[in-house]
C-alpha cells in the first residue's frame, strides 16, 4: 500500500470515526446532564464539527484526485468551509465557556457583538483569500497551499481558545464548591487538549489532527456531563440526593468526624401554584434562585448543600462552623432577599425550615432527616415561612 493511500485512509477512518461518535454524542446530551442552553449550544457545536468532517473527507479524496467534478471553485469552497469552520468552533467554544462559568459577560449583547469582531475579519480573510491568496490558495494544477497570511487565521483561533482556557482556569480558582471547581477546571484541561493536539498540525501536514483535537475536548466535555449527572442536579449545579445520601453516609460512619452536625431541611411552599400560574420556566426560577441563595450560605459556613428533591434542599454543617442555627437561617433569608431582588422576580417566595442536631445521641441520617422534616412541617403548618414580596 502506497504511502498516499495510507494518508488517504488514515484521513478517511479518522473523519469517519468523528462523525459517529459525535452523532453518538448529540442523541445522548439532553437537559438532564446540564442546562438547555449549554446542551443546546452544544449541540450546535458538535453540529457545526459533524461538517467539518465530512468537508475533510472531501478535501483528502479531492487532493489526491479521488473525486470526480473536483475543480477548481469546489476546491476553493471546501478549503474555506474547512479554515473558517474552525475559527466558528473557536468562537463557540469561548461563548460555550462563558456559558458554563454563567459569567456577566452572556447577558450583555454589546460584548457579544465585540468577541464576534475577530471572527468576522476571519470569514472576510477567507472569502477574500479564493481572489487574494491571504490564508490559502489553489494552485494551478488544484491543490491547497497555505497563503502568507495564514499566521493571521491562526492567531484568531487561538486568540478565542486561550481567552475560553484563561476564563475557566481564572474563574475556577476562585471556586469555592469543589465539585464546580473540579468541573471547571476539566472545562479548560479540555480546550488546552485541544489546542496542543491541533497545533501539531501546523507543522505536522498531512494528518488530521485537528480533527482529533476538536473531538478530544468535545469528548472530554461528555465525559465531564456523565460525571456530574451522578452526583450533581442539572437545573440548579447543587449536589444531588445520591450525592447528599452518600456525604451523610461518610460522615455518620467517619471516626474523624468530632462535632455535632446541624442538618436542614428547606421546603418551597406553593411551588406547584407558581408552576401552574407562570409555568415550568418561573418554576426552574424559583429552583434555580433558592439554590443560590443556597450555595452563598454554603460557602460562609463551610456546609454541604445539596437538591434532596422535587422541591427541598438539604443543607448540612459541622457545629464548629455552625454556633447557632439561626443566624445561618437568617444568613439565608438575606441571601434569598437579595436574590429575589436581583431577579425581579413577579411573584412571592415563601419557604418552609427545620433543623435538627445530633448532638452527641446515637442518632443515623434518616433519623436526623426525620426530626428536621417534622420541624419544618410544624412551621410550614403554623404559617412561620419567611416570605419574601416581590420588589
Amino acid at each position: 500500500m502506497t504511502p498516499m493511500i495510507n494518508n488517504i485512509l488514515t484521513y478517511i477512518v479518522v473523519d469517519v470515526l468523528c462523525i459517529a461518535f459525535s452523532v453518538f454524542i448529540i442523541r445522548k446530551l439532553t437537559t438532564d446532564i446540564g442546562s438547555e442552553l449549554e446542551i443546546h449550544l452544544l449541540k450546535k457545536m458538535l453540529c457545526i464539527f459533524l461538517t467539518y468532517s465530512f468537508v475533510d473527507v472531501v478535501w483528502i479524496l479531492g487532493e489526491y484526485d479521488y473525486m470526480p467534478y473536483y475543480k477548481r471553485i469546489v476546491n476553493g469552497i471546501v478549503c474555506f468551509l474547512s479554515i473558517f469552520l474552525i475559527s466558528v468552533l473557536a468562537f463557540m467554544t469561548f461563548i460555550y465557556t462563558e456559558i458554563r462559568l454563567k459569567t456577566a459577560f452572556t447577558k450583555k449583547r454589546e460584548l457579544w457583538i465585540v468577541s464576534a469582531i475577530p471572527l468576522a475579519f476571519s470569514l472576510f480573510m477567507c472569502i477574500a483569500s479564493y481572489y487574494t491568496g491571504w490564508i490559502y490558495y489553489i494552485t494551478p494544477d488544484n491543490k491547497y497551499e497555505r497563503g502568507s497570511y495564514y499566521c493571521w487565521q491562526l492567531a484568531i483561533v487561538f486568540f478565542y481558545f486561550a481567552v475560553a482556557a484563561f476564563r475557566a482556569l481564572y474563574c475556577g480558582s476562585k471556586e469555592r464548591l469543589p465539585m464546580r471547581r473540579h468541573a471547571t477546571f476539566s472545562l479548560a484541561f479540555s480546550i488546552v487538549i485541544a489546542v496542543l493536539i491541533g497545533s501539531l498540525q501546523i507543522f505536522i501536514r498531512g494528518t488530521p489532527l485537528i480533527g482529533i483535537a476538536i473531538f478530544s475536548a468535545f469528548f472530554i466535555t461528555f465525559i465531564n456531563f456523565q460525571q456530574a449527572q451522578i452526583f450533581s442536579d442539572a437545573l440548579t449545579d447543587l449536589n444531588n440526593r445520591r450525592r447528599a445520601n452518600q456525604y451523610l453516609e461518610t460522615k455518620f460512619n467517619s471516626p474523624l468526624t468530632e462535632w455535632p452536625l446541624y442538618l436542614f431541611m428547606f421546603d418551597i411552599d406553593a411551588f406547584k401554584e407558581i408552576n401552574d400560574t407562570y409555568g415550568h420556566i418561573e418554576g426552574d426560577k424559583v429552583l434555580r434562585t433558592v439554590a443560590q441563595a443556597l450555595r452563598m450560605t454554603s460557602q460562609k459556613y463551610s456546609a454541604f448543600v445539596a437538591r434532596f428533591g422535587g422541591d427541598e434542599f438539604l443543607l448540612v454543617g459541622e457545629s464548629l462552623y455552625v454556633s447557632n442555627p439561626d443566624e445561618l437561617i437568617n444568613h439565608f433569608n438575606k441571601a434569598l432577599e437579595t436574590e429575589v431582588t436581583a431577579r425581579r422576580l413577579p411573584y412571592n417566595i415563601t419557604l418552609s425550615i427545620g433543623y435538627a442536631k445530633t448532638d452527641g445521641e446515637e442518632i443515623d441520617a434518616i433519623e436526623l432527616i426525620k426530626n428536621a422534616d417534622n420541624m419544618l412541617y410544624k412551621n410550614k403548618r403554623r404559617s412561620q415561612s419567611v416570605r419574601y414580596p416581590p420588589p
